[in-house]
């Protein structure tokens, strides 16, 4: 399962433009340590044997998991489907995420194209991670309810900001209602790029939302109690954000009324939001910015 998850890992093009650069220096520290043994007056020839022979080889087998790399990861996903054990390593967690986020989850327009690769790897950290420290799936419904709640006021502050026409003045996040949010998080008067920032970021904590209530239905076997609840939430919230951000016709955002929400300070969900939109934002693959905001989760 290792090697195989492994290999199936370089079907993503900056995992082979990784191998690459790390099979680059072994190449050329191999053929260094061949030149210091043999002697320099067979330096180009050692060289071309290592590049002919040890590197491009390799490297051309890398490139062929371009095509074949998918193909041994839908393998791997069937051969867990059913099992008892399928959450029993990070491996088989970030495999079973990956399936419930393509059977659930559909970006909207506007998604970029790494978005599902992100919301796929946070969905995972924070499941195993809630797996791992002894919670079980109660700890990852808990994970997906802290996402809702911070949806729930984020897309309320968006709709209060675009019907308003300006953020107003006030906490930085409202203890009731939809609240308000601080210039950064959503301003009205922004160009459109720092609006799709914005909306990229919800669309991806809606997705968020979806996969983590899906990983505790399928590991615990329950439905969750609000489940149905978050998903129609965030399924709402990637509709609205197509809507707001492409400028189409549609009904205003009023939410959904029954939508599970804890007890969130202002403080905690500021840090949640501002966290997750640097995730989302920063170049792949920020694994700071996604540890600061799985640690913003944990509480």
């Amino acid at each position: 399962m290792t090697l195989r998850y492994a290999l199936s890992e370089l079907r993503r093009p900056a995992a082979r433009r990784a191998f690459g650069r790390v099979w680059l220096w072994v190449c050329a520290a191999g053929a260094l340590a061949s030149v210091v043994v043999v002697g320099w007056n067979h330096a180009f020839f050692i060289a071309a044997v290592w590049l002919v022979a040890v590197f491009a080889p390799a490297r051309i087998a890398v490139e062929v998991l371009h095509s074949r790399g998918p193909r041994i990861r839908r393998d791997l996903q069937l051969a867990l489907a059913g099992r008892q054990n399928r959450y029993a390593t990070p491996e088989r967690v970030a495999l079973m995420v990956e399936t419930l986020f393509a059977r659930e989850v559909h970006l909207p327009r506007l998604a970029s194209p790494d978005l599902g690769e992100r919301v796929i790897e946070a969905a995972a950290r924070l499941s195993d991670g809630a797996l791992r420290r002894g919670g079980g799936p109660a700890a990852v419904i808990q994970a997906a309810a802290t996402c809702a709640t911070l949806l729930r006021q984020w897309t309320g502050a968006i709709a209060a900001g675009e019907s308003a026409g300006a953020v107003p003045d006030g906490p930085r996040w409202s203890t009731a209602g939809d609240g308000a949010v601080p210039p950064t998080l959503w301003d009205p008067s922004a160009s459109v790029q720092d609006h799709w920032v914005t909306l990229r970021a919800v669309a991806g904590l809606a997705a968020l939302t979806i996969t983590l209530t899906a990983v505790y239905e399928d590991c615990s076997g329950l439905a969750a109690e609000a489940g149905g609840s978050s998903r129609a939430l965030a399924e709402a919230a990637l509709d609205y954000v197509d809507q707001v951000g492409l400028l189409l016709d549609g009904p205003p955002w009023d939410g959904v009324a029954d939508a599970a929400q804890e007890g969130l300070s202002p403080e905690r969900l500021s840090r949640l939001a501002e966290t997750w939109l640097g995730f989302c934002a920063a170049p792949p693959p920020a694994p700071r910015r996604l540890r600061a905001f799985i640690e913003a989760v944990a509480g």
